[in-house]
């Protein structure tokens, strides 16, 4: 019986090429996209699966109660918070911390190579079954200065010679025994490293360097240390819950600049994960799976709903056929598993077109810098294969269910007099809805793709208030400043230099707390760039008010600050000239006099609020050489930059940037999001369009007739096309009125989250509207021309 059914299904398919075309073509694009998002979803879930004890596992996580950001919690948490929980409470089996501060250049053959890693506990093996091919893990973690490198990393500097025992020298930090190799393999884990420190090397480091940090004892930072447990079996975790308010209480109550408290999250959980602040590995948040998901669905729903839509329209003609197969006895079951069937063959086809679309659009999809910066790699081993056939399984399955339910329900007898009665809810037909809703998605899609490109060339080309085209920022890591200044001040092209902090317009934020008078119990949130002499000038910025820093202003100690013109609005001052020569108090302990005012400029992230800004006379602070140049020929100022650098430091290449490339690299990321939403709405538009042109198609093939009769009573073109096709221009004004206010709800309350953004209102709205109705009208104009045009004596001669 199913070699039948299955024979039949091939013949129908065969028979209906048009239909066929239309579903396998529609199915196969949008399950590539299914089966990418099946890849990504496999990729994310595959994280941390070696670990023997994931399902025991929980890490302490950190709430900042006096953070004034919306995103107050926190991956990372106190260092010393392990040591708490394993000596004084007896519901802990084991509890390890890390540190994420490891990081220096190893002295190796005349050159220097830099090397990352964390710092980690000697029971760190006890929890994590990281495989060890040399080396004692009980051992290895044990004495101060001892290292574990990654196979790879060890490559670098050893070759093919034995590492363990041997010795590394690391600038600033000292010699390092090698104690362990850990095996470099492609398991995914979010510990990510490259090698791994004895914690008790930051205790021994402090003893012979004061200014050195030993992060084993501090209970102020929570920013870089991390902390893993295993309870006693049986444990409830709130009882361990309880434990971490008790020490956040004795801890902090007393403290009036440090309020955190702890809480676990499970293991298994942290990828894919919330959004939290200071996640110790790179990965992929759970709210990007459901984004990338729902489009996904959104694309194969429209293609099902063509496929729905079409064998529903079908079944005009094939009612004839499933009435004959009733009057002999076939029962509904079998006339449903005849359609499942051949669903799921239109199905299995599109799958193996669509895993050749799949190899096609996966090196693009791994191209995306988001995609880099998340360190997605997504596989395809069997796992994802099985996946990909349970998914076109119910992919048929829901394809077929509405024409299998209607089709099944047909009365021979009615069908047997003759199949214009067949009809679904009369006028509203499932086809009707089906063709309505694909076009409000695309209609919603086009609208939003439209926004997100606007805002994205708004965001790369905005004026920030300052010359990002001549302004070349270097990373200068220990060098001196006032040999660079020397030095790159004297090639030809350079105009000035100075030092900053951070890059404006992109990357993180300083915040100071500012008062104005020492008895004030509020203060205000203000963000701060250190700099250096002539920052002002270099970056081309505007005083508004006093003056620029004097240039030989002492380093010693900061007493003079410049302030942004929202600040003195912050700040209550009557205007920018009645701030200058005032003085606030920073921090609670630093009085800093008001030397300027500067003009209000983008120095955040556009999609970021701004808030009052201090430029603090701190060089000591900076970490870039920003310089001022002129750029007739950028790559030769480039070259002459290196060559002057080379005198500065012969042992690392220089790191520069144009601020221009800079910005424009920060918001490629809105580039990937604008091809992924822009790929998956061109696939929703033409889908839709495809299954508007089988239905018009096959309509119109049976009102031909119809047609021909009509011209010879004397009906004209214009009023033939008029007739065919209104009822498609029905279905999409409905679409349109029904997919514009929705589209412009939507976007509208993405966008106003953004600080600065473009205007968003009826010009984008009707941009997108006309694509998708001149679209969808060319789709129905092909087959309506066709028929208008045709010879009512070729269509009439059989009748």
């Amino acid at each position: 019986m199913l070699k039948s059914y299955f024979l039949t299904a091939i013949r129908n398919i065969l028979r209906n090429r048009n239909i066929s075309f239309i579903n396998i073509f529609g199915l196969s694009f949008s399950m590539s996209i299914g089966m990418l998002i099946i890849v990504l979803i496999v990729d994310q879930y595959s994280y941390d699966n070696f670990i023997n004890r994931r399902k025991e596992i929980y890490r302490v996580q950190t709430v900042d109660n006096l953070s004034p950001y919306s995103l107050p919690r926190f991956a990372s948490t106190t260092f010393p918070l392990a040591e708490e929980l394993r000596k004084n409470y007896t519901f802990i089996e084991e509890a390890t911390a890390l540190n994420n501060n490891f990081s220096g250049e190893v002295e190796y053959n005349n050159s220097l190579i830099g090397i990352s890693g964390l710092y980690a506990e000697e029971n760190f093996f006890d929890i994590f079954n990281f495989r060890l091919t040399r080396g004692d893990s009980k051992k290895a973690l044990k004495e101060p200065y001892s290292i574990i490198l990654k196979e790879n990393t060890a490559k670098k500097f050893f070759g093919d010679e034995d590492p363990l025992g041997k010795s590394i020298t690391l600038k600033d930090y000292g010699i390092f025994t090698v104690t362990g190799i850990i095996e470099s393999n492609k398991l995914k884990s979010h510990i990510q490293f490259e090698s791994l420190v004895s914690s008790s090397s930051l205790a021994a480091r402090k003893l012979r360097d004061k200014s050195a940090r030993d992060y084993t004892s501090d209970w102020e930072n929570y920013y870089s240390s991390y902390v893993y447990l295993i309870p006693v079996e049986g444990t409830d975790p709130e009882v361990i819950n309880d434990a971490l308010k008790e020490i956040s209480i004795s801890r902090y109550s007393d403290n009036d600049k440090t309020d955190i408290s702890y809480y676990l999250y499970p293991f298994d959980k942290i990828v894919p994960g919330p959004i939290i602040g200071n996640e110790l590995g790179v990965s992929m948040p759970r709210i990007y799976l459901i984004f990338f998901g729902g489009l996904a669905l959104i694309v194969i729903i429209s293609a099902a709903f063509n496929y729905t839509s079409l064998s529903i329209a079908r079944s005009l003609t094939r009612s004839r056929e499933f009435g004959i197969r009733k009057s002999i006895g076939a029962t509904r079951k079998e006339l449903i598993l005849q359609i499942f069937l051949e669903a799921i063959l239109i199905s299995m086809i599109s799958l193996v077109i669509g895993i050749g679309f799949l190899q096609l659009i996966l090196p693009v999809f791994k191209g995306f810098k988001m995609m880099a910066l998340m360190q997605v790699d997504p596989a395809q081993n069997f796992t994802v294969y099985a996946c990909f056939f349970c998914f076109a399984i119910f992919t048929g399955i829901a394809a077929g269910a509405l024409p299998a339910i209607y089709i099944s329900r047909i009365n021979p007898v009615i069908v047997l007099k003759g199949s214009g009665n067949l009809k679904v809810f009369r006028r509203l037909t499932f086809r009707k809805i089906l063709l309505v809703t694909q076009y409000f998605f695309s209609i919603v899609f086009i609208i939003s793709i439209i926004l997100i490109y606007r805002q994205m060339i708004f965001m790369v080309n905005a004026d920030m208030g300052f010359e990002r085209n001549k302004i070349y920022n270097i990373a200068y890591s220990d060098n001196d400043r006032a040999l660079i200044k020397d030095l790159l001040g004297r090639v030809p092209e350079v105009i000035s230099v100075t030092f900053g902090s951070h890059v404006p317009g992109v990357g993180s934020l300083r915040d100071s707390e500012v008062k104005l008078n020492d008895g004030d119990e509020e203060y205000i949130i203000s963000n701060h760039f250190d700099v250096g002499a002539a920052y002002v000038e270099t970056m081309g910025l505007k005083l508004i008010a006093g003056k620029d820093f004097p240039p030989n202003l002492s380093e010693e100690s900061e007493s003079l600050v410049l302030i942004s013109e929202l600040a003195a609005e912050k700040y209550n001052f009557k205007s920018p000239v009645d701030a200058v020569g005032k003085n606030i108090i920073v921090d609670d302990t630093i009085n800093l006099i008001i030397q300027g005012v500067f003009e209000n400029y983008k120095y955040c992230a556009l999609f970021l609020p701004e808030r009052p800004l201090l430029l603090r006379y701190r060089p000591e602070y900076t970490q870039y050489a920003v310089l001022r140049i002129q750029t007739g020929d950028l790559p030769e100022t480039v070259e002459n930059l290196k060559k002057k650098w080379k005198e500065i430091d012969a042992e690392h290449e220089m790191h520069g940037l144009l601020l221009d490339t800079e910005i424009r690299d920060y918001y490629v990321y809105f580039e990937d999001i604008l091809y992924m939403v822009g790929y998956t709405s061109f696939l929703a538009l033409m889908i839709a369009s495809m299954g508007l042109y089988g239905m018009a198609s096959y309509s119109i093939k049976t009102r031909t007739k119809e047609v021909g009769i009509r011209k010879v009573f004397g009906a004209d073109t214009k009023s033939i096309v008029y007739l065919v096709s209104r009822s498609f221009v029905k279905l999409l004004l409905i679409s349109i009125l029904l997919g514009a206010p929705v589209a412009f709800f939507l976007n509208n309350a993405w966008i106003s989250f953004i600080a600065l953004h473009v205007n968003f209102g009826a010009g984008t709205v009707l941009a997108g509207v006309l694509i998708v109705a001149i679209i969808g009208l060319l789709s129905i104009s092909s087959q309506t021309m066709k028929v208008s045009g045709s010879n009512p004596a070729e269509t009439l001669k059989y009748e």
